[in-house]
């Protein structure tokens, strides 16, 4: 079976102001138990990280 992953970022709210603080990479090959996988502080490094696991077999 193939993996699917998406990645997602980790937003810090005060007052009116968001800030991107990390970014999630998760794990949705199974839709109904999502897994979050990795946890990065910039964008490319998750979006690397997610295509790694799509690419991973096991």
């Amino acid at each position: 079976m193939s993996r699917q992953a998406r990645i997602e970022p980790v937003i810090e709210a005060s007052d009116l102001k968001e800030t991107i603080t990390g970014w999630l990479v998760i794990d949705e090959t199974v839709p109904e138990n999502e897994v979050v996988v990795s946890e990065h502080t910039s964008k490319k490094e998750a979006i690397q990280a997610a295509e790694a696991l799509e690419q991973r077999e096991d």
